[in-house]
Parts: C-alpha cells; sequence; structure tokens
C-alpha cells in the first residue's frame, strides 16, 4: 500500500475511534438518564424519595460532559487546523481533570451509599438529597481548585500536534541533566501527579473495594443462612442494587470501569523513558481509553440495577431449567425384575439351618406348646409336637 493511501485508511481508523469514544457513550448516557426518572414515575414515586439516585444521576451527568469534551480535539482532527490558545488549553484541560477525578470519588461516594443500605440501614437518616448534594458540591471545588494547580508551576497544560490537542504536559517527566530549570519542574511535575494518585485515587479505590468487600460477604452470608423466612413470610432481597446472586460481579464491574481506565494516563504520565511526542497514537491512545469508563459505567451503574431496570425479570426468563443429574439405579432396577436372578448382581448369603432331631430321641412325655394354651382361646389346635 503507498504512502497517500495509507495515511487515508489511518485518519478513517482514528476518525471511527473518536467517534466511538465519543458519540456512542455520549447518547449512551443521555438514554441511561430516561429509566431513572420514567421508571420512578411508573412505580408512583418521585425521584426525591431515594437519595441513592442523586448520585447515579451526577455521575450520568459528568459522563455526559466527559464525552461532550472530545467534539472539539475530533474537529480539530477532522479540519485538521488547532484551535487551542495557552488560556483556553489551561481552561479545557483542567476542566478534563476535574471531572476524571469527581466520576471517581461519585463511585466510591456510590459505594458508600450501597454499604449503608445493604449492611447499616439504621445510618438512613444520614441518607438524604441535601446530605449528598453537599458532598458533592464541596468534592468538585476542591478537585477544581486542584487542576488549577498546574499552573503554579506543578505540571503545564500543553497543546500537541499544531494545537490540535491539549492535555498535561507529560515531557515535564523529562530530566535534562545539564539544566537545572528542568530538573526542578520535574521534581515539582512528579510530586504533583504523585499527590493526586494518592488523594483523588489510590485512597477512595480503597475505601470503595473495601466497602464492596463488606457487602459481598454480607450478602454471601446472608444467602447461605438456613433460615429463608421470617414470620412465614420469605426474607426481602438483602441487596436491591444488583441482580439476585451477583452481587460481586457488578459490586466489582463497577469499581473496575469506573478506575482502570483512568490508569492508562498513569503510564504515559510517569513514563521515565523519553517517548517521540510526534506520534499521534501517544497522545490519543490515552484519551479514548480514558472514555471507556463513559461507555460502561451506564451498563454497570443503571442498566444492571434492579431498582431501575427490570433485569431480575429479564434473567429469569432467559435462565434455562439445568438437567438433573442421571441416577445412577440401572443395577439395581436389573436385580428387581422378577423372574430373574442376577446372583452376581444380587448376592445372597445362604442361611445357617439347625439340624434336624432324631426320632428317637424325641419325648413324647414332656408336653407341648398347645397344651398351656386356654380351652376357651379361638385358636386352632395344633398337632403335637414333642419337644428335647
Amino acid at each position: 500500500m503507498s504512502g497517500p493511501k495509507w495515511c487515508v485508511v489511518l485518519k478513517n481508523s482514528w476518525n471511527l475511534c473518536f467517534f466511538f469514544a465519543a458519540a456512542v457513550p455520549l447518547i449512551l448516557n443521555l438514554v441511561s438518564l430516561v429509566p431513572i426518572f420514567y421508571r420512578r414515575q411508573q412505580k408512583g414515586k418521585a425521584i426525591r424519595d431515594n437519595a441513592s439516585l442523586q448520585p447515579l444521576v451526577w455521575l450520568l451527568v459528568v459522563d455526559v460532559l466527559m464525552s461532550a469534551q472530545l467534539i472539539v480535539p475530533i474537529h480539530n482532527f477532522l479540519m485538521e487546523k488547532g484551535t487551542f490558545s495557552e488560556w483556553s488549553c489551561v481552561f479545557y484541560g483542567a476542566a478534563d481533570m476535574t471531572l476524571s477525578l469527581v466520576e471517581v470519588l461519585l463511585a466510591c461516594m456510590i459505594a458508600f451509599d450501597r454499604y449503608i443500605v445493604t449492611i447499616t440501614p439504621k445510618w438512613g437518616k444520614w441518607r438524604c438529597h441535601s446530605n449528598y448534594f453537599k458532598i458533592i458540591f464541596f468534592a468538585a471545588i476542591i478537585v477544581g481548585f486542584w487542576s488549577f494547580v498546574p499552573t503554579a508551576g506543578y505540571g503545564k497544560y500543553s497543546t500537541f500536534h499544531d494545537d490540535m490537542f491539549c492535555s498535561i504536559d507529560w515531557r515535564q517527566g523529562n530530566i535534562e541533566p545539564e539544566s537545572e530549570q528542568s530538573r526542578l519542574s520535574a521534581h515539582r511535575y512528579i510530586a504533583f501527579l504523585t499527590a493526586t494518585c494518592l488523594v483523588f485515587f489510590l485512597i477512595p479505590v480503597c475505601i470503595a473495594s473495601s466497602l464492596y468487600y463488606s457487602i459481598i460477604d454480607h450478602v454471601d452470608s446472608q444467602n447461605s443462612s438456613e433460615v429463608q423466612l421470617e414470620n412465614g413470610v420469605p426474607k426481602p432481597e438483602v441487596c436491591t442494587w444488583a441482580p439476585r446472586n451477583h452481587v460481586a460481579k457488578v459490586g466489582l464491574g463497577c469499581l473496575l470501569v469506573s478506575v482502570l481506565p483512568f490508569f492508562a494516563y498513569s503510564v504515559v504520565c510517569l513514563n521515565p523513558m523519553k517517548s517521540d511526542f510526534h506520534q499521534i497514537h501517544y497522545i490519543v491512545v490515552p484519551v479514548i481509553i480514558s472514555r471507556v469508563s463513559t461507555l460502561l459505567n451506564p451498563i454497570f451503574y443503571v442498566w444492571l440495577n434492579p431498582e431501575i431496570i427490570p433485569i431480575n425479570e429479564f434473567i429469569a426468563k432467559r435462565a434455562k431449567p439445568r438437567p438433573q443429574r442421571p441416577l445412577y439405579h440401572t443395577i439395581n432396577l436389573i436385580a428387581d425384575v422378577p423372574g430373574m436372578s442376577f446372583p452376581i448382581l444380587t448376592p445372597t448369603i445362604p442361611r445357617r439351618q439347625l439340624p434336624k432331631i432324631p426320632p428317637h430321641l424325641a419325648s413324647p412325655s414332656k408336653p407341648s406348646l398347645n397344651d398351656f394354651l386356654d380351652e376357651d382361646s379361638d385358636s386352632e389346635p395344633k398337632e403335637h409336637t414333642p419337644m428335647l
């Protein structure tokens, strides 16, 4: 294949990747907002009656904004013209980091809410829309200020490929031995990334994983208990946010899809080797991988949630009855057939018989058992048999 044709094919493939990473998650998250409001109204309940839905709604809103962010670089890539200036790149990069960190914090908050609902319902008074809104609001403000820290010298937001793409400048980690300024910039940049990873990724992920572990252990212990009835009525479902018998899969999936896609940035940002930033895949691949979370979040948080989607009924209809294990009674059935004898299959033990009494040893003088029977007895007289 010649050079120009190869470039055309490569450009078309990148266009397809951009479309899949932006348009599909955007449409899926917008569609996922519909059943949250429609199903609640259909059941006769308003969304304000269930505080657990507020973090889910905000998570979908964040995913919509993250997907819409890719419209600008997609437009620049298709038009082959950069539109990012220095300050627009700063605001774009800060907004991208803010949304990414808020998504991880929302995943941790949803795990905490599910822990309260499943294990400690007595904390239900603390679960209200006002408390959840305050937590989300102040967390977003803190993360927003933190995203502007690179403007103070701890990192830098830069443009790539003729101002077509904008992100944090990963080249800050490349230390030039001859330059003292380069060494200082690299140390500040690494310190900023380390603090970001520790405070906004590692700690929330550890908290969420421990909460999901407690939930899974509690649900397994409840399902394995022998007492399944309470006052003659079946016990209610312990876990209402995941399909029956699939709590561990959904909980682990929610945690992984909200966190793992962003680790592609860590591979690039903390890469100690000097890389060729003129290659477009080095800039685009982490962005596309990070948007996988916006595609999978509505699936795990909404479409696998029995409170929003009747997934249990769907699984019950699709489930096929398991075939029964074969009963290995063939040998016994053959042995019980009348008129046939199978000494090998059903061996018999010969009974032990007493020796016969010789006639000359019989004593006719001793009474038999019939002599002791009452005369008025209805029993018929039997033959006298001499006894020893």
